[in-house]
C-alpha cells in the first residue's frame, strides 16, 4: 500500500510539473485561430475570439477570455449576432477534478448579449446548434449535481435579445447585475439581482430588483425560491410596484408545472393602487402558454377587497375567465383623472390614450357587487354583469343593477379599435328618477318625474363634451306623477289666458308644471334630442306636440297645443273662447333654467277661421228642412262672424307688431 502512495505521488508530481511548464512555456494566444476553429465546429457556428485568452494554473485551473463573439447560421444577414461577450471567466479545482468532483470557482460574465432570432419563414437561429440530438450520442444521462459546486456567479450588464422576423415581435431582458453565493444542490443559495424588461425602445418593466434564496435539486427535477421580495417600476403606467412570495418549479412534470405557495402583489401610482394577495397555493403550467387556475385571492381597488377567482393563460393572445365579487367598488378615483362623471365637470380623455393593449386580451368576466359608486349622484346597487372583452370590443350584456331609485337592465359595447372609442348602450330604465339621469350630462333638466326609459344610443369619446357632440339613437319614454321644470303652464293660464282679452304673451313664467304623467319618443341626432309625439296629461288641461333639447348648449324649444278642460274653458274671455274652443298653441323656448312662453296668435287665428270654414261648409251641405229652425240662428251667426273676423285681424296685428320673423336671430 505505501509503495501504492508513493507511486501516485510521483504520478502527481510529474503531472503538475508538467502542467506547469505547459504554462510557463504555452502561449495560449498561440493558438487562438485553432481554439476557434475547434469551437466553431462543436457549436456548428462561426466563433471569433478577438480578445486576447489567459489561462491560470494555480490555485485552479483557469480561462480568462475577452471579445468573443458567435454569429448566426445562414438565413441571417440582418440579425445580431448570437452571442457576443465583452469579458468572461471561469476556474475549475484540479485536485477534487481528479477524484471525480467538480468544483468550479466564481464564474463572471460582463458586457454580454444573446440574441434568439426567428426569421419570416419560421427558421431559429438556436436550430442545429451544436449535436443532432436524435443521434444516439447526443443523448444525456439524467442530470446529477450532487458532486458539483460552484463559487459564486456574477454578471454585468447581460442582456437577452429575443425577436421574430415575421411578426416583428420584439422583447429585451436586460441584467445589470446578478449576483449568487456559494451552491450546492438541495442547499438554499442568497441570489440577487437587478434587471429591466423591455422591447428595446422603451422599457415596460424597470429597476426589477430581486432578492430571496434558491435552491436547486441534484437531478434538476425541482428549483425553489423562498422568502424573494422584488420591487419594480412600470414606467408605461407611472406606477411602482412591490411583491413578495415563495414558489417552486417542478421541471420532471409534463408540463412543467410553477407553484406559488405564498403570492403577494401592489402597484401604486400618485393616485391609485392595486394589489393582489393569494388565499390558496396557485398552480401554472408552463406549456405553450403559462395557464393556470386561481382558486381563492383578494384583488385591492384602493383599499376595496374584491374576490377574484378563475382560470387564464398568458400567451400571444392572453385569456382569462374570472369571477368577480365584492360589497364597494369606488370608481371615482380611478376616473378623476379623466375627469369627474358629473355634469358641468367631465372633461373629455386625452385623445392620446392608447388603448392597443386591450385588442390581443380575450377576457371573461362575471360581476356581482353591492355597490359601485362612479359618482356622489351615480350609485350603482345589486349590480350583476357578464362581461368580455374580444378584437379590443368590451361587451357588458347583461346588465343588471339598481340606480337613480329605479332598476337598469340591457348592454353596452364599447368598441376600443376605433379612436376615439365608439360605444353603444341599450338599456331599459324603469322607476328611474328622470331629473337624476338628464343631471349627469346636464347642469339644469328640463323635467322631474318617475319613468321608464327604453332607449337605443351610440356616442364617441369618453368625456362629457364628446359624449353630447356625437349622441345618435332613438328610444321613447314615460313618466308618472312629474313636472316639467322651468315653466309654470298653470301660472300663465291664471295670470293671463283667463283675464286677458288676445294681447300677445311673451313672458317668462318660471317655476314647474305638474303633470300626471307624460310620454313619446326620443330621436338623438349629434347630441341634440328630438321629442317628435310629447303628450302630457295635468289635472286641468291635457298637452300634445314636440319638443327640442339641446343638451351641450342648455336650450330647450318646445310647440305644445294646450287643451283645457271645461272649467278652464268657462273661465275664459268669451272671444278666447270662441275662437280657440280651449285649444291654446304655445311656444316655449330658451335656456333649460328660464324658457319663455308665447301664445301662438297665429295659430289660434289659423285654428278659428278652419273652424269658420267646415262651419260654412256643414251649413252649405245642411238638409233644406232644417233652415227654417235656425233662422232665428242666422242674426248671431253674423255676429259671430263679424267677431271672429276681428279676432283674426287683430291677433295677426299684434303679432305683426310685437314678435320678429322667425328666422330672426335675436328670437329669444
Amino acid at each position: 500500500m505505501r509503495n501504492v502512495l508513493i507511486f501516485a505521488g510521483l504520478v502527481l508530481a510529474l503531472a503538475a510539473a508538467l502542467a506547469a511548464a505547459l504554462f510557463l512555456l504555452v502561449d495560449p494566444d498561440d493558438y487562438r485561430e485553432e481554439i476557434a476553429q475547434r469551437v466553431s465546429a462543436t457549436l456548428g457556428r462561426e466563433v471569433q475570439l478577438q480578445g486576447p485568452l489567459r489561462l491560470r494554473l494555480f490555485p485552479a485551473l483557469a480561462l480568462d477570455l475577452s471579445d468573443v463573439v458567435v454569429g448566426n447560421p445562414p438565413g441571417f444577414p440582418e440579425a445580431p449576432d448570437l452571442a457576443r461577450v465583452g469579458t468572461a471567466s471561469a476556474s475549475v479545482a484540479l485536485w477534487p477534478l481528479i477524484r471525480g468532483n467538480l468544483e468550479v470557482g466564481t464564474v463572471t460574465l460582463r458586457d454580454a448579449s444573446l440574441a434568439l432570432v426567428t426569421s419570416a419563414d419560421g427558421v431559429h437561429n438556436l436550430d442545429g446548434l451544436l449535436a443532432d440530438p436524435d443521434e444516439p450520442s447526443a443523448r444525456e444521462a439524467a442530470p446529477d449535481l450532487a458532486r458539483v459546486s460552484l463559487a459564486g456567479l456574477r454578471f454585468e450588464n447581460v442582456s437577452l435579445h429575443v425577436s421574430d422576423l415575421g411578426s416583428e415581435h420584439r422583447l429585451q431582458i436586460r441584467i445589470d447585475s446578478l449576483q449568487m453565493d456559494a451552491f450546492r444542490p438541495d442547499i438554499p443559495i442568497p441570489l440577487r439581482f437587478r434587471a429591466s424588461l423591455g422591447n428595446g425602445h422603451q422599457d415596460w418593466l424597470r429597476d426589477f430588483s430581486f432578492e430571496g434564496t434558491l435552491d436547486i435539486a441534484a437531478d434538476l427535477g425541482r428549483v425553489r425560491l423562498d422568502g424573494w421580495r422584488a420591487e419594480f417600476e412600470l414606467p408605461l403606467a407611472a406606477a411602482r410596484g412591490e411583491a413578495q412570495g415563495s414558489l417552486e418549479v417542478d421541471l420532471s412534470a409534463a408540463p412543467p408545472t410553477l407553484r406559488f405557495s405564498a403570492l403577494s402583489s401592489a402597484l401604486h401610482t400618485d393616485q391609485q393602487s392595486l394589489s393582489f394577495e393569494l388565499g390558496q397555493p396557485m398552480a401554472l403550467r408552463l406549456g405553450e402558454a403559462l395557464a393556470g387556475q386561481i382558486d381563492a385571492a383578494e384583488l385591492g381597488l384602493n383599499g376595496q377587497p374584491l374576490s377574484i377567482s378563475g382560470d387564464f393563460a398568458l400567451a400571444d393572445s392572453p385569456r382569462a375567465s374570472l369571477a368577480v365579487a365584492g360589497s364597494v367598488l369606488d370608481l371615482r378615483p380611478f376616473l378623476a383623472a379623466d375627469g369627474d362623471i358629473r355634469a358641468g365637470q367631465l372633461s373629455d380623455a386625452s385623445p392620446e390614450m392608447d388603448f392597443s393593449a386591450l385588442v390581443g386580451p380575450v377576457l371573461r368576466l362575471s360581476l356581482d357587487l353591492d355597490r359601485v359608486i362612479v359618482d356622489e349622484n351615480l350609485v350603482l346597487t345589486e349590480v350583476a354583469a357578464r362581461a368580455g372583452l374580444e378584437g379590443g370590443v368590451l361587451t357588458l350584456a347583461p346588465l343588471n343593477a339598481r340606480l337613480l331609485g329605479g332598476a337598469f337592465a340591457g348592454e353596452v359595447e364599447t368598441d376600443f379599435t376605433v379612436v376615439p372609442p365608439r360605444t353603444r348602450i341599450a338599456p331599459r330604465l324603469t322607476g328611474v328618477q328622470t331629473s337624476e339621469l338628464v343631471g349627469l350630462l346636464s347642469p339644469a333638466a328640463p323635467l322631474r318625474g318617475l319613468g321608464e326609459l327604453e332607449l337605443d344610443f351610440q356616442f364617441s369619446g369618453l368625456g362629457r363634451e364628446a359624449i353630447l357632440a356625437s349622441l345618435d339613437g332613438s328610444g321613447r319614454f314615460a313618466l308618472d306623477e312629474g313636472a316639467l321644470l322651468g315653466v309654470d303652464l298653470n301660472r300663465l293660464i291664471e295670470e293671463k289666458l283667463t283675464v286677458s282679452t288676445l294681447s300677445s304673451v311673451q313672458e317668462v313664467f318660471s317655476g314647474e308644471t305638474p303633470f300626471r304623467s307624460l310620454s313619446g319618443s326620443i330621436q338623438a341626432e349629434n347630441g341634440v334630442f328630438s321629442l317628435p309625439d310629447l303628450q302630457l296629461q295635468a289635472e286641468r288641461f291635457v298637452a300634445s306636440g314636440r319638443g327640442e333639447l339641446d343638451l351641450a348648449a342648455g336650450q330647450l324649444a318646445y310647440r305644445l297645443y294646450l287643451q283645457l278642460g271645461e272649467a278652464l274653458i268657462e273661465r275664459l274671455p268669451r272671444q278666447l273662447a270662441r275662437a280657440t274652443q280651449g285649444l291654446i298653441p304655445l311656444t316655449i323656448a330658451g335656456p333649460l333654467h328660464r324658457p319663455v312662453v308665447r301664445v301662438d296668435l297665429v295659430g289660434i287665428a289659423e285654428g278659428a277661421l278652419q273652424r269658420e270654414l267646415q262651419d260654412r261648409l256643414f251649413e252649405r251641405h245642411r238638409p233644406a228642412n232644417d233652415d227654417a229652425e235656425d233662422a232665428d240662428a242666422d242674426d248671431g251667426q253674423e255676429q259671430r262672424r263679424a267677431r271672429t273676423s276681428d279676432l283674426l285681424l287683430q291677433g295677426l296685428r299684434d303679432r305683426r307688431e310685437r314678435e320678429p320673423p322667425p328666422d330672426d336671430p335675436s328670437d329669444p
